[in-house]
């Protein structure tokens, strides 16, 4: 089943989550991230970074509302990090009291019990490294990416897993138990075991929140009540760091363990990789992948401070807590707390090296001074990233480097080659650019003309008056007659940049050749002119000649007829 994933969103060469995944179990599709489930560890870290909150969770808040709608005896496990997240906590309880919940016990009840197992466990320790295993996303990326450590695991269930299970056993199969928590990996934690009947739903303190907006409902104007059971001060601590291992102290120092506590991703995996290396020994590591521990939990509403504030906010509350026993009758059941983690890793695909070259090769990677390993792609490395893009992760324009000098490459080339005269002004008219076809048009080098204003060059009346209107000029007919430069002006102001944009057309070969062609035009029509009105006259000439010829001829005709015919009469 799909709990964690990311809604389309406008996702365009951010690569946030990719970067702050610690993972890397993010894959680009079409410039959209989607999570990929295997590899993910639930941290929630890039829902965090996410500028677009493109997250896609899943929920079991409409469930729990149609459970209470329905009356059912819904039961509520709080994560004692309510006492940090909100002002006014036990408001909170009042508010889902009102709201329906049958009962509300904290988590920390189970935390108490998990700290009694967990000191048995150590009594029997034989110095082999020891991980606490309270944090569902901890344990993931153990299974996951670490199965060499699986072993130094505590095999114990989380205070979740364990206080639900007292609850069903208490309130029966018939109860609703719910989980409400800053935790996203939580949900994955529960899901086989709400499949398995033990618990049946997960809310987050900002999906509940959320609700409450929705629905007009404000914790200031509820009541404010206590649990319906607490956990002891050795479980309420459990939010914040070292706070397993301080009520571990005593076994600790016993068994000649070096307790560490670790808290984040990164340095999560720096630890790791340590033990994975054998470079520390006899050594138990309280390990939390949220920076802040749980008060620094994905899941919580924006609004509710910030995890400095929530961590002073529980520790004032904490001391206020101290002489607070269990609540809970901790021997009643007989229940199996053991847990079993299993090997998860993902067996890839072994590149060769010149596979991964292959890929570097081409994003303009030739050698090992052209890995950046910037960072900015998501990846630590440059060959990392090419082993991502192998896996069909990423795609090699994620580079940013390369598409940049990509780019920049090509608008060079434009420039420099253009059959244009191309220059850049500053707002003051000042020159910052000129191509090689506008230094040979002004026979000047940019060298010595960088910094001159323009009017050295040509009027700049034009680039005046676009200054001041912010009006772009296109394709207007100029003459420069200092340089006998005749083009189409256009000039185009860039306000982000606070440039000017010119580009001349020059037509001056052209122009040339109309006058060329003109002048030929004329001459020929004036030449015309004279052989038709010389034609015209010879023709006049020839008309005459021709006239005077026909009435000779025609007499001729005539007295030879008469001959004829008188001829004729005598006979």
């Amino acid at each position: 089943m799909k709990i964690l994933d990311f809604v389309p969103a406008n996702c365009k060469n951010c690569y946030k989550c990719v970067k702050n995944c610690s993972v890397k179990a993010i894959k680009m599709v079409n410039d959209q991230a989607q999570i990929i489930e295997e590899r993910c560890v639930a941290c929630g870290k890039c829902f965090l970074v996410c500028p677009q909150n493109a997250r896609n969770i899943l929920s079991d808040l409409d469930n729990v509302v149609k459970a209470i709608k329905e009356n059912k005896k819904v039961i509520i496990s709080i994560a004692p990090s309510y006492l940090g997240i909100y002002k006014n906590p036990y408001k909170l309880i009042g508010a889902l009291k009102k709201f329906g919940v049958h009962s509300v016990e904290e988590t920390s009840i189970g935390a108490a019990k998990i700290t009694e197992l967990y000191r048995e466990y150590l009594k029997k320790a034989d110095g082999k490294n020891i991980i606490t295993s309270c944090c569902p996303s901890v344990n993931l990326m153990i299974q996951i990416y670490y199965p060499e450590l699986l072993d130094n695991l505590i095999p114990i269930d989380s205070p979740m897993i364990a206080h639900s299970k007292m609850l069903r056993q208490k309130y029966g199969k018939d109860s609703y138990i719910t989980f409400l928590g800053p935790c996203l990996a939580k949900k994955c934690e529960a899901y086989p075991y709400q499949v398995a009947g033990i618990m049946d739903a997960v809310v987050s303190f900002e999906e509940l929140e959320n609700y409450f907006i929705e629905n007009d409902i404000s914790l200031e104007d509820c009541d404010e009540m206590m649990p319906d059971a607490s956990g002891s001060i050795t479980g309420q601590r459990y939010p914040i760091e070292r706070g397993i291992l301080g009520g571990l102290t005593d076994i600790l120092r016993e068994k000649e363990y070096t307790n560490i506590t670790v808290a984040g991703s990164k340095n999560c995996r720096e630890l790791f990789d340590a033990l994975k290396d054998n470079d520390l020994n006899n050594i138990c590591i309280e390990a939390n992948m949220c920076e802040g521990a749980c008060m620094g939990g994905p899941a919580i509403s924006k609004d509710e401070h910030n995890v400095y504030v929530r961590r002073i906010l529980i520790k004032n509350k904490l001391k206020q807590n101290e002489e607070l026993k269990n609540t809970f009758e901790k021997n009643e059941y007989d229940i199996d707390y053991s847990r079993r983690f299993r090997d998860r890793k993902i067996q890839g695909p072994k590149y060769t090296q010149e596979q991964i070259e292959e890929v570097l090769r081409s994003i303009g990677k030739h050698s090992k001074c052209d890995e950046l390993n910037c960072g900015s792609c998501g990846y630590e490395t440059c060959r990392e990233k090419a082993v991502s893009v192998l896996d069909g992760l990423s795609y090699s324009e994620m580079c940013l480097p390369y598409m940049r000098s990509k780019a920049e490459r090509i608008s060079n080339i434009s420039f420099e080659y253009s059959p244009n005269i191309l220059f850049i002004v500053d707002e003051n008219l000042n020159i910052l650019e000129l191509n090689p076809k506008a230094e040979e048009a002004f026979n000047a080098k940019m060298a010595n003309m960088k910094g001159l204003n323009l009017s050295a060059l040509m009027p700049v009346d034009d680039y005046e008056k676009v200054m001041e209107t912010g009006n772009n000029i296109l394709s207007k007919k100029i003459v420069i007659e200092k340089y006998g430069i005749i083009a189409y002006s256009s000039i185009i102001y860039l306000p982000k940049l606070k440039i000017i944009f010119g580009i001349l057309l020059d037509v001056t070969d052209e122009e040339q050749k109309k006058d060329k062609l003109l002048t030929l035009k004329l001459s020929t029509i004036e030449t015309a002119d004279k052989v038709i009105e010389k034609q015209m006259r010879v023709a006049q000439e020839i008309a005459g000649l021709l006239g005077e010829t026909t009435a000779e001829t025609k007499t001729t005709l005539l007295k030879l007829k008469k001959i004829v015919a008188d001829e004729e009469s005598d006979i």
